[in-house]
């Protein structure tokens, strides 16, 4: 991985998956590019009935907007510092517009591997596991994205976790997971549910294993109708880091982590999710 995009509006849920981005992107030697994004207002020429005094308006908001990041640019790097990160490679981008338009457009340009954004709202995943802003740029946007709950502090990446069916459709995810933890001695643990005895499964684990067989992989299969229970337990006993989900697991991951349930288990709302792309299957 060499480039990470970390688009922040300096909330305070933004600064706190901000250190974890330069955490990341330390631990993966990769350079991060903080985007800060604002919309004008529209205002009708018609009704003011002044063009130039229009004008005049806008001006006033771009440079009020443009001066107060230039006051933030300092602090994110002092908050780098303060945390021993200031080694890594930063590159500021101030730009009005689209939030969702100018991410892709990034992406595009800087060849951009993967996106970290900040969920809303102090509580984390025991509210909403995605804010409507990283929502809508993970149904739009396609490379990886990782949602940081407010909650969460960067620990060593040790384990990765991924919820799968064992569909070949999976295989694309579970193979970008490997991306992510090279170089980083990481171990992938797979938890696949089952609601009922499925005397296949067994052929299906060792045919998984085989087809990742250079890889650092361990398959975990659970019996139990209470998926929700089963990805709680999943999370907590194997203290998972980072807990890994395609697209379509989307609804499901935030329905999780917002039932009664949740409150009985601690460890899951700190923890980040990367959202994966899914696909056909893969040949390697």
């Amino acid at each position: 991985m060499k480039k990470i995009l970390f688009p922040t509006d300096f909330s305070e849920t933004a600064d706190n998956a901000f250190i974890y981005a330069l955490h990341f992107a330390k631990s993966v030697n990769a350079d991060l590019y903080v985007l800060h994004t604002y919309d004008m207002p529209v205002i009708s020429s018609t009704s003011a009935g002044q063009p130039d005094l229009i004008q005049e308006v806008y001006n006033t908001i771009e440079f009020g907007h443009f001066d107060a990041y230039k006051e933030k640019v300092p602090q994110m790097r002092e908050i780098a510092e303060q945390h021993q990160l200031g080694d890594v490679n930063m590159t500021f981008i101030f730009e009005e517009g689209s939030l969702l338009y100018t991410i892709q457009r990034i992406i595009k340009d800087e060849n951009i591997e993967l996106v970290v954004m900040g969920t809303n709202g102090k509580s984390g995943w025991d509210k909403k596991i995605l804010g409507s802003n990283t929502s809508n740029v993970i149904r739009n946007v396609d490379i990886p994205i990782l949602s940081v709950p407010f909650k969460a502090k960067f620990k060593r990446l040790e384990r990765f976790g991924f919820a799968t069916l064992l569909k070949p459709s999976d295989r694309k995810g579970l193979r970008q997971i490997f991306n992510f933890t090279k170089g980083l001695n990481a171990e992938v643990k797979c938890l696949h549910i089952l609601r009922k005895e499925n005397p296949e499964v067994e052929m299906l684990v060792k045919e998984w294993q085989n087809f990742f067989i250079d890889d650092k992989l361990e398959i975990t299969t659970v019996l139990n109708r209470d998926l929700e229970q089963s990805v709680y337990y999943f999370i907590d006993e194997h203290l998972i880091d980072v807990m890994c989900i395609v697209k379509r697991q989307m609804g499901f991951f935030e329905r999780l982590f917002s039932s009664s349930l949740s409150q009985k288990l601690s460890y899951h709302a700190d923890v980040p999710v990367l959202v994966l792309q899914e696909g056909e299957n893969i040949d390697d």
